[in-house]
């Protein structure tokens, strides 16, 4: 008999796998902030909430004087509701809108970037025309608007202004700003900025509300430092 020669096959090796501990990445290192420029920072927010809560005050006086007026009223005295002060507080400009020949005429102030119309509309004042015309919150401007689209804008009635020296700056968001020597801020035209090649620094005069409301400054000078 012939006998059967059988071969067992050998079992394969099992390979040794080593497994790579993950390296937790490295946290990254917080940048440390200039002291000058947290203290600048820390600065323009309070001016900005003392310039919002400055609003806030004078609008609840214009509030306060209409009352006062209305409680005076006599349906027999037309004169019981006209009063200068109130008036003056109240803004009480008439304000038209009207159409001329080839022209629609929308008469409303300027807030510091738009002109709030007699229709309550928004209607944008060039950067350029503003910076020119050194316009200031609550001038009073009249708007024609032609039959192809075209704005012209004139300066009406300026309101009362104040002269103010400043030191020019710059926030965190790249915008320029006025800083006056008791420490308030106020935004400025961007397009007068770069007109006038400011830098950070440099000193300026600006012109603002004679009643400082808004925080909006129209730029007068800069002296370059």
């Amino acid at each position: 008999m012939t006998e059967a020669k059988t071969t067992a096959k050998a079992e394969p090796k099992a390979v040794k796998t080593t497994a790579k501990s993950a390296t937790p990445a490295k946290a990254a290192t917080p940048k440390k902030a200039n002291k000058d420029e947290m203290m600048q920072k820390h600065q323009q927010m309070v001016q900005f909430i003392q310039n919002m809560l400055g609003n806030i005050e004078n609008d609840m006086k214009r509030v306060k004087l209409a009352l006062n007026q209305l409680a005076k009223f006599d349906p027999e005295n037309a004169e019981s509701l006209e009063n200068k002060e109130t008036e003056a507080a109240m803004g009480a400009q008439e304000l038209k809108s009207y159409s001329e020949e080839n022209a629609e005429v929308v008469e409303g102030k300027f807030d510091g970037y738009f002109m709030i119309g007699a229709d309550q509309k928004k209607y944008p004042v060039p950067l350029n025309y503003s910076s020119k015309t050194k316009l200031v919150p609550w001038d009073l401007l009249k708007l024609k608007i032609l039959e192809d689209g075209k704005f012209i804008y004139k300066l009406i009635q300026p309101i009362e202004r104040k002269h103010i020296r400043a030191v020019l700056s710059k926030t965190d968001d790249n915008k320029f700003v006025a800083i006056t020597d008791d420490g308030k801020n106020y935004f400025l035209n961007q397009a007068a900025v770069t007109f006038f090649k400011g830098k950070p620094g440099d000193e300026l005069y600006i012109l603002i509300n004679d009643k400082e409301e808004m925080g909006f400054a129209a730029i007068e000078a800069i002296i370059k430092k």
